[in-house]
């Protein structure tokens, strides 16, 4: 038995902030579920501050056990805020079928939130000397625009991170993210008739298709970067010569190199397009950083492997392209693994659940692991 987690109480707690609707900019959700987590931290004696970097986004949470000091030796994290839209809460309440454990936002990722509070309680108990630092964000899912300069400053007086975001449903833990890029592309070109005189015109939506060919060329995806693009709009009608088109592109990305030579590319087609007679306008709407393997990471890793067979708890990790908060913390300096949450099935779905018999051995491996730093 772990003393500092108690699966009844823990499902009790849980059904408070499942319960809560705390979409994206849902403030006064995320605000109480802000203020529960808060109190769950006075209560084992920690410091705790409420940071508001956007009143549009709801309040963030910061909890020490060494306040005066800046350096953290060990940095949790957990967003609080879900996809879900207000009212999901009351259509779709904490359910516990089985081993299954449902709600919006249960698995990704309120469970491994809560979870921080059980990792702190031992960390008072067993490693009060270990600086331990908690963060807790209100807007993940849409990468984390107000919270972002604090998270990075928080990991870069940090040595270890844990990011509680759900494990993978094979149970792997994550190792390694790639960097995210979003653009917007806007193109101008010259309208004509279609029938009578198309070759006055300069098709933008032709020009964008070009382009679009040009990063879809497979000699170019094996090179460190990735380009989606995702959302396309041009034209205004069927017999005019579109004289507009506009996208909305993602890049994914191993290394801040492979993100510069995408950005090049880019660049050479907006200063010598295919019809010289077309603009572009490229801007830059959103970026994440890369989580790499470091040695601290590297360390954590093995500690994760050598007391996951001493209780016989599988530890694989795996990259993935997803982004998450893990690589703000990777590029700040600290060494992260992330999905140390519960396994879980189906994120951001209605079907949303994780694993019940999977949070107790997985906290019990990070705490083995705690005490070995």
């Amino acid at each position: 038995m772990n003393p500092y987690y108690n699966e009844s109480a823990f499902l009790q707690d849980l059904a408070i902030l499942v319960n809560t609707d705390s979409g994206t900019g849902t403030v006064e959700g995320i605000d109480k579920i802000a203020n529960f987590m808060m109190k769950k931290y006075a209560d084992l004696g920690m410091w705790t501050e409420k940071k508001t970097f956007r009143a549009d986004l709801g309040p963030c949470v910061e909890a020490r056990n060494h306040p005066k000091n800046k350096e953290i030796d060990l940095l949790l994290i957990g967003h609080m805020d879900t996809v879900f839209l207000v009212g999901t809460a009351a259509e779709r309440p904490l359910t516990v079928d089985g081993n299954r454990v449902l709600g919006p936002g249960a698995a990704d990722m309120k469970s491994g939130t809560l979870l921080c509070t059980c990792l702190a309680a031992f960390v008072q108990a067993e490693r009060p000397e270990l600086k331990l630092c908690i963060a807790h964000n209100c807007d993940e899912e849409i990468g984390s625009p107000s919270s972002d300069a604090w998270i990075r400053e928080l990991a870069s007086h940090a040595t270890y991170c844990f990011d509680l975001e759900p494990g993978r449903s094979d149970g792997s833990y994550v190792k390694t993210r790639k960097g995210v890029c979003r653009l917007s592309i806007k193109l101008h070109g010259k309208s004509a008739h279609a029938g009578v005189n198309p070759d006055d015109g300069a098709s933008a939506v032709v020009e964008l298709a070009k382009w679009i060919c040009r990063f879809a060329d497979p000699a170019r995806r094996d090179n460190g970067y990735r380009v989606n693009f995702g959302v396309i709009k041009g034209g205004t009608a069927y017999n005019v010569v579109p004289d507009s088109a506009e996208c909305d592109v993602d890049i994914r990305f191993d290394t801040p190199e492979d993100l510069q030579e995408a950005m090049a590319q880019f660049d050479v087609l907006r200063q010598h397009p295919f019809d010289q007679n077309v603009t572009a306008e490229i801007a830059i709407t959103g970026q994440t950083p890369p989580m790499v393997a470091t040695e601290n990471s590297k360390r954590l890793m093995r500690l994760l492997e050598e007391e996951g067979s001493l209780l016989d708890v599988d530890v694989k990790f795996v990259g993935t392209g997803g982004g998450s908060d893990a690589s703000r913390v990777s590029s700040g300096g600290a060494a992260a693994i992330d999905a140390c949450g519960p396994v879980c099935f189906y994120m951001h779905d209605a079907r949303e659940y994780f694993l019940l018999d999977t949070v107790e051995p997985r906290l019990q491996l990070l705490m083995n692991v705690i005490q070995k730093l």
